[in-house]
């Protein structure tokens, strides 16, 4: 999502440095959208007053601005950082308070959508940290998501997130367990979608994973198993630490436990649908 995400800040206007560990997707995006291509975090740093960063998870994160030319050697002061992955309140938190010893100042701004709706710049924002801060470089995150909710305190967005995906996990259940029960009483498996993006159930999501459902490994992966454990982690760590009862989140982590025991870690979270089809005929693949 960063590369659709980075182009609509360029298309507002606004003046890019970009980085990625693999320079080429970098360097190819860069050349699109009229951003410089910085070689180290570092150079990002030195570079820029606000840091956007969207990456996998925490660790990434921490090295990421902490790690052998990471950004944290080369802030200017008063530096704005807003972090945009899916990490832990708590490591938001962290991050938030070594940044601060340095003198810059942090915004956790997590957002929910698709690749298509991050094309279309209108993403949700989930913010957490200083208001004044949030206002500040308000228009930046305007030219990315269509609704930006202030939620309070450094890691508000970061447990905002969670919250949405533990929503997203138990949809993703609920529908791939909808598809197989309609298609083994003998409903075709596209009748039987078609339905449900036009009844009561149609969220966005159901909308937009249509295409996933419908045709598995011949559509690229928006999101893997092995990222919806590391979610699933964070957010059964966080219920134990405020003593959230979350049941609903145990089966969606039991099923995709199993998915991922059948090797199917790389593969999209809608795989879970061709999970349930092989178990209920007894095969493993």
């Amino acid at each position: 999502m960063g590369s659709p995400m980075a182009a609509n800040v360029a298309r507002a206007g606004f003046n890019l440095w970009i980085y990625n560990r693999t320079k080429s997707k970098a360097t190819s995006l860069a050349s699109e959208i009229g951003a410089r291509v910085a070689d180290t975090p570092a150079q990002v740093g030195a570079n820029c007053d606000v840091l956007l960063t969207m990456i996998s998870e925490a660790n990434a994160l921490r090295a990421l601005y902490f790690g052998p030319e990471g950004v944290a050697q080369s802030l200017r002061p008063n530096s704005l950082c807003v972090e945009m992955s899916t990490v832990g309140p708590s490591a938001i938190r962290q991050l938030g308070h070594s940044l601060k010893s340095i003198g810059a100042h942090l915004l956790d701004a997590p957002v929910s959508g698709s690749v298509a709706t991050a094309k279309e710049a209108k993403l949700t924002m989930m913010v957490g940290g200083a208001h004044d801060d949030l206002e500040s470089v308000r228009p930046i995150l305007s030219a990315m998501a269509a609704r930006i909710f202030y939620l309070g305190p450094l890691g508000a967005g970061a447990t905002m997130k969670l919250a949405v995906n533990a929503i997203v996990y138990g949809l993703n259940q609920a529908l791939a367990e909808g598809l197989v029960l309609a298609e083994s009483a003998g409903i075709a498996r596209q009748s039987a979608y078609d339905l449900f993006e036009n009844s009561a159930i149609a969220a966005p999501f159901v909308h937009y994973r249509k295409e996933a459902f419908l045709k598995g490994r011949e559509v690229p992966v928006a999101f893997s198993l092995d990222l919806a454990r590391k979610d699933l982690d964070l957010i059964e760590t966080l219920a134990r630490e405020v003593q959230a009862s979350m049941p609903q989140t145990a089966v969606n982590r039991m099923t995709i436990e199993s998915a991922l025991e059948q090797g199917r870690g790389r593969e999209d979270v809608s795989a879970i649908a061709e999970y349930l089809r092989n178990s209920r005929a007894g095969r493993s693949q």
